[in-house]
């Protein structure tokens, strides 16, 4: 992709242009990380699983859970996935 020029509107918005949006798959649901590096501003796209993490630690910090009860729920929910992802090709 060709470098561009843009110009943010008055509120610092900038449009990510549509080619770029395409090869990275940028949806209206997509979620970034941002950090200023230097004189430049890196937007990071975060994987929808990166974003589900980040969900499960939040609640369960607001509820209290321990790490260990972290890592044995997280256990729990890995096995019962991967029991119905993989399990369901097998008898399919």
């Amino acid at each position: 992709m060709a470098k561009k020029l843009l110009r943010p509107t008055e509120r610092g918005q900038i449009t990510i242009p549509k080619e770029a949006r395409e090869k990275l798959r940028i949806t209206p649901e997509s979620r970034f990380k941002v950090s200023v590096s230097g004189n430049k501003i890196v937007y990071e796209l975060i994987s929808p699983l990166e974003l589900a993490v980040r969900e499960i630690q939040a609640e369960a910090k607001a509820k209290g859970y321990s790490k260990k009860d972290l890592e044995n729920e997280l256990e729990q929910v890995r096995k019962k996935l991967f029991e119905e992802l993989y399990n369901d090709e097998n008898n399919g």
